[in-house]
This record gives C-alpha cells, structure tokens and sequence, in this order.
C-alpha cells in the first residue's frame, strides 16, 4: 500500500512506526481518561504508554529474530539493527509490554490487577493501529483467494506486493482491524459489569486468543513461522497460551470481590 508516508530527503517516515506511535498516543490518553473516572492514578497510564512504547520495539524485534528468521541475523549480524526493512512481531511486543509494567507496579507496590483491567481496556486500540500499519506496509497478508472482500498489492516495495504482486489475498489486515474494534466494545462491556479485578484481562486473554486463532488460518504469510507440517503458526501456538492464562486468571480471582477502597 504505502510503506512510507512520506520522505525527507533521502530519509522515509515508515507508516508502520507511525501507525504505532499514533495507536500508543490514542491508547495512552484513552487508558488515562479511564482511570480518572475511575479515581485511579491516570500518571500510571501515562507511565504505562512510554513504557510500552520502549519494550513493545525491543520486545517485538527480539521475537522475530530469535524465533521467526534467527538463521538470516546470525549470517550478518548488522541486519538486526535494520529496523526500517521490517521485521516486528506483536507477540513479543505484548510479552515485554506487560513485563515492564509489572515491575513498575511492582516498583511502586500497586494494585497490579486493577491497574492491568483499566490498561487492557485501551489494548485494542493498539492492536487496530497496529493492524493499519500492518496494512500500510504490506505485511501480514492474507492467502490467496477469490473472496468478494480481499487486497490487492501492486507497490512491489510493500511485502505482499514483493511476494503476490497483483493478485488478490484475503484481507485479513483488515479482519484484524474489524476484530479490534468488536474486542473493544467487548472489554468496555465486561470493564462496566465486572466482578472482581482481572477480569477484563482475562476476558483479553480469552476473546484474543480464540479470534486470533483462527484467523491466523487465513494469513499467507509464512516467514512468521510455520510448524508441523503447515499446520500451525507460531503466533497460533502462542494464543493456546493466550487463552489458557485468560482461563487461569478468571478462575483464580473470580472468588476476590472488588474493593469499596483500593490503592
């Protein structure tokens, strides 16, 4: 589609790391706003933003090159530092997300389940402009296919345009972005009507893990890491995980009651 908004020179703004930086700001402000309603600390949310901002690039980039094309770095290792070519994985960018905020609750000796229900409801925020940076460069394509709803990519500089130039793939950078805004109203639903903290995130956990599942069955992109014969994806195997832990929280704090004063 458009792999750069524009240029500088000979110096290219990335839609992806824009997309990004625009889902973080939204997300941010948003999660804020959510916890001053709520009478929560809003600079948490706040902390929580640059937080993420900082591990999800780290964390994503060290997914994708310890698990998705390790052997391509190890034979030049400069290649790692190759940002702009690509190469991200939203997984890894979740796991170390959660990671730092963890430690700075820990760190500050917050509620950490609270504090993890009001942030999880911004998530799909992130999640939809990640999903339009996605669709900006091309990545995360779909499989080939003749369904009325699809994409084509005619910019060869784009990834699916470099692999399927011209022919028509399923949309699933579109589906993603359609399943963020469903899982949003879902988690603003269960955020209104919940019962005991950490709910919503495992209401995440659970909603994300099934939905991603399957549409992982339509993606065409095999560089994420393909295994048992074609069969699974990485990111696949990771929402098994996804789902379990939603079912594990919900069933260790449905039993707590939320608090008529909490830190």
């Amino acid at each position: 589609m458009r792999p750069f908004l524009f240029h500088i020179g000979s110096m290219g703004v990335p839609s992806f790391f824009f997309m990004i930086m625009v889902g973080a700001l939204a997300a941010t402000f948003f999660a804020a706003h959510t916890a001053r309603r709520e009478k929560a600390d809003p600079v948490v949310m706040l902390d929580f933003g640059i937080i993420a901002i900082i591990a999800s690039v780290i964390g994503s980039r060290i997914f994708h090159i310890l698990v998705e094309n390790p052997s391509y770095y190890w034979e030049n290792p400069i290649r790692v530092f190759y940002f702009w070519q690509g190469g991200f994985v939203s997984i890894g960018a979740y796991a170390a997300s959660v990671a730092g905020w963890f430690v700075y609750m820990w760190k500050r000796k917050l509620n950490y389940w609270r504090y993890l229900d009001i942030v999880t409801t911004a998530v799909p925020i992130i999640v939809f402009f990640v999903r339009a940076g996605c669709l900006c460069v091309g990545c995360c394509y779909g499989k080939p296919t003749n369904f009325f709803i699809h994409l084509v990519f005619n910019d060869p500089a784009s990834t699916a345009g470099y692999f399927h130039l011209g022919e028509k793939l399923h949309a699933t950078q579109l589906y993603f972005m359609a399943n963020a805004l469903v899982m949003w109203g879902v988690l603003l639903l269960v955020y209104r009507y919940r019962k005991f903290y950490g709910q919503v995130l495992a209401a995440f956990f659970m909603y994300y893990g099934v939905t991603r599942f399957f549409l992982e069955f339509l993606r065409g992109d095999e560089d994420r890491g393909i295994w048992l014969g074609g069969m699974v994806s990485t990111g696949q195997i990771a929402m098994i995980f996804f789902f379990a832990a939603g079912v594990a929280i919900w069933i260790l704090r449905r039993k707590t009651r939320i608090p008529e004063v909490t830190k």
